[in-house]
């Protein structure tokens, strides 16, 4: 089959990489990465339109959903197929969802089932992959086990930058408590499924009163108002509290890691280096520190998120919050260890930590459960049997 596969901005390219190792052809469109949330046509579609107008390509796919891409795949009638690995992805909330060639594929069943209420079409579950094939080619120095080494490490943002840090000193107290209780109830509370916050209708009515700009963003979509500024203010802002509590936590005990480019004046006795390539830095840290920490953003209901995957392709032990879907995808004490609540974080880390061999166990059933059932090929496999299908199956 022919695909033409639409890079976005910071894409990576797992997905033509593993199709053309399935036998397919791809064309890569990325001199020109899309602006996924780019409603009102900015966007030079030139690139893209040319290469539809020729008719050659099968399907069209993405990483994450693009609005622009799924119009002009309608207008040429060329299949769409889009899988998600971010959440919440607003953009799943455009008019465009509704077009016929669309094949959305997501990570999240939490979210597949809300899609699937509103009635949207061609929506469907599919959990992420690691591509095996890439990262089992990499190759690893002892120079890379002495500068990579380490205790616990966390690869991520610590999303310092969100709504809420930047509207704060101007919120009255009438929004501000309400959304600080929201806050501390959730802190750290991964015991059970944490559905998206929704804000008051008093909290509503204000923030869109008092953001015109704000006003006009929320009505792109047909997400309520409600729900997308609760998870505008308060999805990233509880990311923000969760990882440093859990990154302060863990150093008050033992050696912590972090990479990152986030900046915070709440984090000051972890070592702290700088961002890593994902394509080769990145596995070596993940092979060579002895934890390997997820902290899943909390927009992500159920869901288990790309880090999993990617960590487990390299031989990694992870020690992850619980997330509902680990229960079906992975064997909880077996290839992955969880905890719920920050006195089960510290137990499992210094557990772990003075039992190197269970460690090395789990970190190598982690492998084998990645290469056994979530590499790309496997996963677009099942995606492409999908599309196949005749529309009235769908």
């Amino acid at each position: 089959m022919i695909f033409l596969f639409a890079a976005s901005e910071n894409s990576i390219f797992d997905i033509p990489f593993a199709l053309e190792h399935m036998g397919h052809t791809v064309t890569v469109l990325d001199e020109i990465p899309f602006h996924i949330m780019d409603l009102n046509y900015t966007f030079p579609l030139q690139p893209a339109e040319q290469a539809l107008q020729t008719g050659q390509y099968d399907f069209v796919i993405s990483y994450n959903y693009i609005p622009l891409l799924s119009d002009l795949c309608e207008n040429y009638k060329t299949i769409y197929i889009a899988w998600i690995y971010d959440s919440p992805m607003t953009t799943l909330f455009h008019a465009s969802v509704f077009h016929s060639v669309n094949r959305i594929f997501l990570f999240d069943h939490a979210l597949y089932e809300r899609m699937q209420q509103i009635g949207i079409p061609h929506i469907y579950y599919m959990p992420l992959a690691a591509n095996t094939t890439r990262i089992n080619a990499l190759s690893l120095s002892n120079e890379d086990r002495e500068h990579y080494s380490c205790d616990i490490s966390f690869v991520g943002s610590l999303y310092e930058k969100n709504a809420y840090n930047d509207s704060r000193n101007q919120m009255p107290a009438e929004a501000a408590v309400p959304m600080n209780h929201y806050l501390m109830h959730y802190l750290c509370n991964w015991n059970a499924v944490r559905s998206w916050p929704v804000l008051s209708s008093n909290l509503t009515h204000y923030f869109l009163d008092t953001d015109p700009k704000l006003k006009a963003s929320a009505e792109e979509y047909e997400l309520p108002a409600n729900m997308y500024l609760g998870l505008l203010y308060l999805s990233r802002k509880l990311a923000e509290m969760e990882r440093i509590t859990v990154l302060n936590t863990l150093a008050e005990q033992f050696p912590v890691d972090l990479y990152t480019n986030s900046q915070s004046d709440q984090i000051d006795i972890l070592r702290k280096h700088a961002p890593v390539n994902y394509y080769t830095e990145l596995n070596k840290v993940y092979h060579f520190s002895r934890i390997n920490l997820n902290i899943t953003i909390p927009s992500i209901e159920t869901g288990i998120p790309l880090r999993i995957f990617d960590i487990m392709a390299c031989g990694g032990f992870v020690l992850s919050n619980y997330q509902k879907e680990f229960d079906s995808l992975f064997t909880p004490g077996k290839d992955i260890v969880l905890f719920h609540d920050l006195t089960e974080l510290k137990e499992q880390a210094a557990y772990y930590l003075s039992h190197e061999q269970e460690r090395l166990i789990i970190a190598a059933e982690g492998y084998r459960t990645v290469n056994r059932y979530y590499t790309y090929e496997i996963q677009l496999q099942k995606i492409l049997t999908i599309c196949q299908r005749p529309e009235n199956d769908h």
